[in-house]
């Protein structure tokens, strides 16, 4: 086993281990939690990632500021295909996560076919470091930082990972039970450029990659509710716009 495949089970044996005490004196399953969309596309930090009838949907289990599960993505088509792995905490207003992403759709230019391969050279994976801090309740401005920090976030040559980063800002101008409606907008660049290279993991050169307004509609339909969003976002950076509509049909 390589020292990255190491790290993150070392990582997710963490987060049981610290759970293991409370889940004895409850059943396991009152710490699962799971959700399920249906999108028209795939949206992530300024980039389309997939088209059609996109479904995603997560698994975790969580006790206390700690958690971790699985977040998967695919469409009708099956041109789109991904699985992750991810653990995290949260301390008050602050949290970090680290994922474990890996994209293994038919079309894709790299790697797709080892999900075990943790060589640097030849992943088709890569790992991204997550970290959000609220600022307080009464200024609800969330700060976020985000490096891929292994995988196939390569320069050119193959010999150095650039370490691409995602910055972001985000502000709730309304939340009530009808309508939630925020704005986000994001950085990105690399921490490691080689000598003449200009692009990162998110876009071709540095710069603002992200200008996002978030709507979600809470439709109640007798005792239940379906929560609606509508997303359009903007990147100046490659001069492209998109827009998601997507329904969540339960979430426990």
């Amino acid at each position: 086993m390589t020292k990255a495949a190491l790290l993150i089970l070392m990582l997710t044996t963490s987060i049981f281990a610290n759970a293991q005490d409370s889940l004895k004196n409850k059943p396991f399953t009152d710490h699962l939690h799971s959700s399920l969309q249906f999108r028209n596309n795939h949206l992530w930090r300024g980039s389309e990632v997939a088209t059609g009838l996109v479904y995603t949907g997560n698994l975790y289990v969580q006790y206390g500021n700690v958690y971790g599960g699985f977040w998967a993505g695919g469409n009708t088509t099956g041109s789109y295909k991904e699985f992750n792995t991810y653990v995290g905490f949260k301390v008050k207003n602050f949290s970090a996560e680290l994922w474990d992403i890996y994209n293994y759709s038919p079309g894709a230019g790299y790697n797709n076919r080892e999900f075990f391969n943790y060589n640097s050279y030849e992943t088709g994976r890569f790992w991204d470091l997550r970290t959000n801090y609220t600022i307080s309740n009464k200024i609800p401005l969330t700060l976020s930082w985000n490096t891929v920090i292994f995988g196939r976030d390569r320069n050119l040559s193959n010999t150095e990972n650039r370490y691409s980063t995602f910055v972001s800002a985000e502000y709730p101008f309304v939340k009530n039970d009808k309508w939630e409606i925020s704005g986000r907008v994001g950085y990105s660049f690399a921490l490691n450029n080689t000598k003449g290279e200009t692009g990162n993991f998110f876009a071709p050169k540095a710069g603002v990659n992200e200008v996002s307004l978030m709507f979600t509609r809470n439709l109640k339909i007798a005792n239940y509710t379906l929560p609606v969003g509508f997303w359009p976002m903007w990147n100046p950076v490659t001069n492209k716009a998109y827009f998601q509509f997507s329904i969540q049909p339960f979430s426990f």
